[in-house]
């Protein structure tokens, strides 16, 4: 079977990790992987895994993009692929363009990922028309039925993103080695008790709610430091708002900018919680959830969207009422006091969600049923 996974770059990111752990357990299991997507940190790992990698920018949204129709319509007709899996808009626009024109006998099946909570428009229905959808929770598959697929359509398939327990075993301390570089690059987490928010800088990220959290905190635990794992695309002047924000704020000395990292693993077992406070749209899934709570750290969240499905299967304490500051700090409160001990659970995890995705391209060729 030979399959393509198409999104737009190589980046650290929740669906450039789902497209490459796909590419990971496919070779594993002797297919061959063509990934069509600009360069990135991620593209070691796609080298590593033996799969081929087409250095295409088909997500960059201006009009010499157009030109990829043809160039893989091309390539297509020379590299007979089995299933074109897209995981991003402007990618499954380019591939469907490409694919449509196909001779019946070359076309491969077409399937899209809804990764996200998508805006209602043209653009982005593109999502929902491939040969077979997959949604990444729940929240996702109701929301693309509402909002994308006629009454008698088949209902998407729901596979969530899944975490390895060999790379977050549970109970995972940083070396000494760790502590001591990160201690040196920021001396300020010294002798503190770190709250880990990671992810993207985009705005519904919850960053804000984060240093308004920490500062009706600081006076009643002088001992906690916030920390803040990602950042923001290429341009964007959102971290200088956070940072006047955390300066207006006076948390200038008790907030970190960390910048984007390799070593989530460590940063997430360093902290005694990690918060995922999307907010507007909800979170689709939220893998950092599952990771943390595989280590064994205690999360808190929003109780909805796709976190409500995680939280309700690993770890029901750390769900507080959506965009409820009030509660998010009591319930931070609580937790510094005494926290509720985190159950190890093998719910979520990556190779039940690579079979699950392994089985749909199966079923979708014929060879088995899901």
């Amino acid at each position: 079977m030979h399959v393509v996974q198409a999104l737009v770059s190589l980046s650290i990111g929740g669906s450039e990790m789902v497209a490459v752990e796909i590419t990971e357990h496919l070779r594993a299991a002797g297919h061959r992987v063509t990934v069509l997507a600009a360069n990135g940190p991620l593209a070691n790992r796609v080298n590593a895994a033996g799969a081929e990698l087409l250095n295409w920018p088909i997500g960059r949204k201006r009009l010499g993009t157009l030109r990829y129709i043809l160039r893989f319509r091309s390539w297509l007709l020379q590299n007979q692929a089995d299933i074109v899996h897209v995981h991003s808009r402007l990618p499954a626009w380019i591939c469907y363009l490409a694919l449509r024109k196909l001779p019946a006998d070359k076309r491969p099946i077409f399937i899209t990922s809804m990764h996200g909570q998508y805006s209602v428009s043209s653009y982005s229905a593109i999502m929902a028309r491939g040969d077979h959808v997959v949604a990444v929770s729940k929240h996702i598959r109701d929301y693309t039925l509402k909002n994308y697929l006629p009454p008698d359509s088949p209902s998407p398939h729901t596979i969530y993103g899944g975490t390895s327990r060999d790379d977050f075993p549970y109970g995972y301390q940083p070396s000494d080695d760790w502590w001591k570089n990160t201690y040196a690059e920021f001396p300020a987490l010294k002798n503190k008790r770190l709250l880990l928010l990671p992810g993207r800088l985009s705005r519904y990220k919850g960053h804000a709610t984060f240093i308004e959290m920490l500062t009706r905190l600081q006076s009643s635990y002088d001992d906690i430091h916030g920390v803040i794992l990602g950042r923001a695309k290429p341009g964007s002047r959102y971290i200088n708002e956070l940072e006047g924000l955390a300066i207006r704020s006076g948390m200038a000395d008790k907030l970190s900018f960390v910048g984007v990292r390799t070593d989530m693993r460590d940063w997430m077992a360093a902290s005694c919680i990690v918060f995922n406070l999307c907010s507007d749209p909800p979170e689709a899934f939220g893998r950092t959830m599952p990771e943390a709570l595989s280590l064994g750290v205690p999360v808190i969240a929003w109780n909805h969207g796709g976190t409500k499905e995680v939280l309700r299967e690993m770890y029901p304490f750390g769900a507080v009422q959506a965009d409820n500051l009030q509660a998010l700090v009591h319930r931070v409160g609580t937790f510094l006091q005494q926290t509720p001990m985190v159950k190890k659970s093998d719910a979520f995890s990556l190779l039940a969600s690579m079979d699950q995705t392994l089985n749909l391209y199966l079923h979708a060729l014929g060879a088995c049923r899901i």
